[in-house]
């Protein structure tokens, strides 16, 4: 595919759409700043669309499964089958990558575009070389601000740090997460320089938590992304 999208991946749990809403608005609002188009859909039906989408794919109910909505530059709406978790719910994920820093810029950096989702596959392809699976996005100070395509959150002398970009609907149900359980947090990317501070490095996205192994060679833990995950899974489980 060559056109430009933009897009959003919704998370079903038990066969139900999470957070159509705020991944609605996403593309709203992306929509409005690049292609001058806004994106308005009746929201239930909406999730009725993706629910079915989800159906026709033969997706499991006792897992989570991933639909993605596409937008292009006519408005046109598309649903894409995005595959399944091993988790039913928000978890934290299993595998436990390790990571190296790369300087790079993508195109429309806060904007969920497949370019930019391009730049990021290029960047994890190319830290491969360096033995590791996912690429950590610095800026030219040295802030580190995505992994994976996701908002990359630390934690450093008790203060959970979270880099606020590109914006992210998990992300932002994370942030409220860890102020409903009174950790302090700090919307403050941190920078390459203070990893020998770092306890824990970890992103966020529709598939749950992804907690780091390792940054560029620096051993990390995941004791507090595992409470978070269940945190944030527990705010769906009480619905």
């Amino acid at each position: 595919m060559n056109e430009l999208i933009l897009y959003q991946i919704v998370h079903l749990a038990r066969g139900r759409a999470r957070n159509v809403g705020a991944h609605a608005a996403l593309l709203d609002a992306a929509g409005r700043a690049l292609f001058r188009r806004p994106y308005r859909p009746d929201l239930q039906a909406l999730a009725t669309r993706i629910e079915r989408c989800a159906a026709a794919e033969h997706y499991p109910t006792g897992v989570s499964g991933f639909i993605r909505i596409e937008l292009n530059a006519e408005g046109e709406e598309r649903l894409q089958p995005e595959g399944i978790s091993l988790y039913d719910g928000y978890a934290l994920r299993s595998l436990h990558p390790d990571a190296a820093t790369m300087r790079y810029e993508p195109l429309c950096p806060d904007l969920p575009t497949s370019a930019r989702e391009a730049t990021e596959r290029l960047a994890a392809q190319i830290v491969r070389r360096r033995k590791a699976d996912v690429a950590i996005r610095c800026d030219e100070e040295g802030r580190m601000l995505t992994a994976d395509n996701a908002p990359l959150f630390a934690l450093c002398d008790g203060t959970i740090y979270h880099a606020p970009t590109p914006p992210g609907v998990e992300a932002e149900l994370l942030c409220e997460t860890i102020r409903e359980l009174g950790m302090p947090l700090r919307d403050e990317a941190l920078r390459r320089s203070d990893l020998p501070r770092i306890e824990e490095l970890f992103y966020v996205d529709h598939r749950g938590i992804t907690a780091l192994a390792h940054c560029d060679g620096a051993p990390l833990m995941a004791l507090r992304a595992e409470r978070l995950a269940e945190a944030l899974e527990g705010r769906f489980r009480k619905m």
